[in-house]
């Protein structure tokens, strides 16, 4: 099972690193690009994620991001033998996690992800109370990332050191 899940919080690169392993000649998949993440609400239900103004502390209460544990089997078949990736971070990775060969966590600073979302012109972390959602996500997730088996990668050098980086950590679970 060569399909590896590049996670982290929002801001710290994976779809940087993504396009980068794409570029490189490897299938990875964006999580949020590519379409395979879908928002849900309470009853399972999918729902369209609103515009910035409507996702307030209640309707995130109420919603959750997942990477459906199908889309996850249908990519692991896809791959095949060769190493293949996803990168994003969803809700429910408690319930995927197992899906995937080995997990990898990208790490950086909370200045760096302010940084990185600020220069997103819209999207998640354009509000100010988003980005504080995302920064308070930020406080503990290498933590409990590294708690539940993921390798930490530090995601402040230049994508082709991070990438790098990453591909190590496959050679050395696979």
């Amino acid at each position: 099972m060569p399909l590896f899940y590049v996670a982290g919080a929002s801001g710290v690169g994976k779809s940087t690193v993504c396009a980068e392993l794409v570029r490189r000649g490897h299938p990875a998949y964006d999580v949020d690009a590519d379409g395979l993440g879908e928002w849900l609400d309470r009853s399972g239900t999918a729902v369209a994620m609103p515009e910035a103004a409507l996702r307030d502390d209640a309707w995130f209460a109420d919603h959750t991001y997942t990477l459906p544990p199908a889309t996850v089997r249908r990519l692991v078949m896809e791959v095949g033998d060769v190493v293949g990736f996803v990168c994003g971070t969803v809700g429910n990775e408690g319930e995927i996690w197992a899906l995937f060969a080995h997990v990898i966590s990208l790490s950086v600073d909370a200045d760096t992800v302010r940084r990185r979302i600020a220069q997103r012109p819209e999207g998640f972390g354009s509000s100010e109370e988003e980005l504080g959602r995302i920064l308070h996500w930020h406080a503990t997730i290498d933590a409990d990332n590294a708690r539940f088996g993921a390798t930490l990668v530090d995601a402040s050098q230049p994508v082709t050191a991070v990438a790098d980086e990453v591909l190590k950590v496959v050679e050395e679970h696979r």
